[in-house]
């Protein structure tokens, strides 16, 4: 016979591995207490969430039968008989665990929590019976969710035939044309040379065309003048700012973390720089991927790494450290997942066109994505080091090698500890007080170490698979999940799982899973993003979104058959935009009207016209300086500059360099980028908002900026020629709006200067308001 003490315990194994009935004989002493004080706890504090026969379950957990807490919830059994520590229903209801706390309204008195104590020692006696309803693990079906568009393999569509061969040249344009023709419409006319000129400057280079560069392709007759021009726009290095500042937009770029007292990031323009240089060699996208997501690992693979190789992949993983991060955050552990979440949610929106972070607390409610796959993927992160601990988190450098900056850093720091070496071995106390003075004044001077922002793996010990976090809670942990990918995006026969080498995160395995051509969604999204920086709109207009809740493309086998040919050509983006502007459809005119097509297809989702190109900030700030001729062009570095008149909060100093060099902080930008719908640096936003808002007119007609720089154009203007208002007039406009200008204008501007009393004042008001019109503002 068992002593008495193990009794209880084998009670509890026999019941839960089903050797006894549904009824169990207790004392009448163990039922009265039950009765006395568990029940009426269970029915007036716990009934309202965890009631099997009521339909309410939560966490699938149900208390108003002995079998919902043998079974539990999900994470786990409710309570252990006879053990206190491992019963997370005592747990609960102590409050002594932030995450776990129940009731959720109010904590129980502290008689009721020794009675539920006491029970629990007893060997937890219930006379009750019934069976406990467990919520399904998951509801997903898979199969079914592969059905979705975005899910199924990127096909290899044949290119339609059409009947309009003569305009249709191109596959791009046959695909087109096919849809139109099935709702028996036709494409509108082509623009102009002229607009062609300043549509293609300003999506290629984000700068206006310059008077000399408009004469120069229109007195070129040849038949590859467009050809011959792309060419020498894609080879300009304003290429990679203009395209490169795409790519920051999805990076949720920033120079400073937001979030408590916001800190600067001073190294981040190095990922910045190294952004805008990939796009100048066109870096391969999947390549371009491995780099951001694992350069840290693949500078410890490649062999014969030279310095410029090593620094640019360290600094590349600044991608994964740019988030929007609170670091004066206390909960450490609240803190590390919460930049985990930062970043799974920012690669699936930029790799994957996937809302991952909505599947934290609980399967995903739209899209087929179990919260196991979050926490696949969260699993990878937390193995990656992003953090460095202290009161006010810091964040993890590398520091650059072999560059003349470097040098100078490294001979700042020896003299640094020579003269501390000299302090130590001095005993005079007045030598000693001026080297104490003499090292402060040198270290006040010291250059910006130069390292960049960036991540690494864990030690090997602390990269592991992780949990699933009950609701997302931080110490709720429900079943160990392995380190892998999005289940849906892969075909039934594939494992999702990473599988990382022992004391390897998973990031490395990552992003060779992204760029699998097999995948579903990463060329998708990519060539789609470009579409959309060339056209005004997406294939799939929600570019950030490939999921249920974002829209379907409007031409699927044009978006394929891109994608295809974009990994065929090694993921070049150079050649994908060269192909693009080398349609027909590239060129159709924004002016177009039609009733018929206006009838059948009011969005032009159809593409039968060009589609409205409004100016981004950047864009609208870069064409004044370029009319005034006071652009720097200056390429890269530091651009953090202190006081200036134009800005409040960050003071921005009066800064001549291209907008995308210009200082992007979280909780303050330059005037002209706020107003004019700059990307939200705290998301990935790959497609701005386009707003229309008096601030954005009343900007452009009273902001000094705009100002100094419409008496500047005037002021060139003036001084190269000289008492010639017909020339003025005509620059004028070709500087501003890269065309000549109309016969009633070139009267009206006449007679604008001929009445002013000062010249420079008539022509810096004429130009003024060429700035202030709409045309200034779009490049149709």
């Amino acid at each position: 016979m068992l002593p008495s003490f193990h009794l209880k315990p084998f009670l509890f194994l026999c019941v839960s591995i089903g050797l006894i009935g549904s009824s169990v004989a207790l004392s009448p002493e163990e039922s009265d207490f039950f009765e006395t004080h568990i029940r009426p706890i269970f029915a007036n504090h716990c009934a309202e969430c965890h009631s099997a026969t009521d339909g309410k379950t939560k966490g699938s957990l149900s208390l108003d039968n002995r079998a919902g807490w043998q079974l539990g919830g999900d994470s786990g059994a409710a309570l252990v008989p006879g053990d206190l520590h491992a019963s997370r229903l005592i747990t609960a209801v102590r409050y002594k665990d932030t995450d776990l706390q129940m009731p959720p309204k109010a904590r129980l008195h502290d008689h009721q929590i020794r009675k539920l104590e006491q029970w629990v020692e007893m060997g937890a006696p219930d006379p009750r019976g019934g069976e406990a309803r467990q919520i399904s693990e998951t509801g997903i079906d898979l199969d079914e969710g592969r059905q979705f568009w975005s899910f199924q393999p990127i096909a290899s569509p044949k290119v339609p035939k059409v009947l309009s061969t003569e305009w249709a040249k191109t596959d791009i344009d046959q695909f087109i044309v096919a849809k139109l023709e099935a709702t028996e419409l036709s494409p509108g006319p082509s623009i102009d040379p002229v607009t062609l000129l300043r549509r293609t400057y300003f999506n290629l280079l984000g700068l206006p065309p310059t008077p000399n560069q408009i004469a120069s392709f229109l007195d070129d007759g040849s038949p590859s003048a467009f050809s011959d021009l792309v060419d020498d726009l894609l080879k300009s290095p304003h290429f990679g700012e203009r395209w490169g500042r795409h790519w920051l937009d999805v990076a949720r770029f920033a120079e400073s973390s937001g979030g408590g007292r916001s800190l600067m990031f001073k190294n981040a323009w190095r990922y910045r720089d190294y952004v805008i240089e990939a796009y100048n060699a066109d870096k391969p996208f999947d390549q371009f991927i491995h780099e951001q997501l694992a350069g840290d690992l693949m500078a410890k693979r490649e062999q014969q790494l030279d310095d410029h190789r090593y620094n640019e992949l360290v600094t590349a993983t600044g991608f994964l450290a740019l988030g929007p991060t609170n670091y004066e955050l206390q909960d450490k552990d609240l803190l590390a997942m919460e930049v985990v979440d930062e970043q799974v949610d920012t690669a699936g929106r930029a790799f994957l066109g996937m809302t991952l972070g909505c599947a934290r607390c609980h399967d995903h409610k739209f899209d087929p994505i179990p919260t196991e796959d979050y926490y696949a993927l969260a699993g990878i992160f937390s193995s990656t080091k992003t953090l460095t601990p202290g009161n006010v988190s810091g964040y993890v450098r590398h520091l650059h090698r072999g560059t003349p900056e470097v040098a100078t850093w490294q001979a700042h720091q020896d003299k640094v500890h020579a003269l501390k070496e000299r302090q130590k071995d001095t005993k005079d106390a007045n030598a000693k007080e001026a080297l104490k003075r003499e090292i402060a004044a040198m270290e006040k001077k010291a250059p910006l170490a130069p390292k960049a922002m960036g991540v690494q793996d864990h030690p090997a010990e602390l990269t592991q698979d992780g949990h699933v976090h009950l609701r997302g809670a931080i110490r709720s942990l429900g079943k160990q999940v392995p380190r892998g990918f999005i289940t849906v995006a892969m075909r039934p026969d594939q494992s999702p799982a990473a599988n990382p080498k022992h004391g390897e995160s998973g990031r490395r395995q990552l992003a060779e899973w992204l760029t699998d051509p097999s995948n579903p969604l990463t060329a998708r999204v990519y060539v789609n993003r470009v579409w959309h920086h060339l056209m005004g709109v997406g294939l799939v207009r929600t570019v950030d979104n490939f999921g249920k809740t974002g829209e379907a493309p409007s031409h699927p086998e044009l978006l394929d058959h891109l994608a295809k040919e974009f990994i065929a050509d090694g993921w070049s983006t150079k050649k994908l935009v060269r192909k693009i502007l080398h349609s027909k459809v590239y060129r159709l005119s924004s002016n177009h009207t039609d009733s018929k097509a206006m009838l059948v297809d009011p969005d032009n989702r159809l593409l039968w016209r060009g589609n409205q190109r409004r100016l981004e900030a950047e864009c609208l700030r870069d064409a004044m300086l370029v009319a005034s001729q006071q652009l720097d062009t200056k390429r890269g570095g530091l651009t953090i500059h202190k006081f200036s008149a134009y800005d409040n909060g960050y003071q921005f100093g009066q800064i001549l360099r291209r907008s995308v060099y210009v200082p992007v902080f979280r909780n303050s930008l330059l005037e002209i980028l706020h107003t004019f719908d700059f990307a939200n640096p705290n998301i990935v936003q790959g497609r701005r908002s386009i707003t229309t808002l008096p601030t954005q007119s009343l900007f452009m007609l009273n902001h000094p900026f705009v100002m100094d720089q419409a008496r500047a154009t005037a002021q060139r203007l003036r001084s190269e020629f000289p008492n010639d208002s017909m020339a003025q007039v005509r620059q004028a406009y070709l500087a501003t709006l890269s065309r000549e200008p109309s016969s009633s204008e070139f009267q009206l501007a006449q007679e604008h200067l001929v009445g002013s009393e000062e010249e420079l004042d008539g022509l810096t008001t004429l130009v003024h308001n060429l700035f202030a019109c709409l045309d200034f503002r779009h490049a149709n």
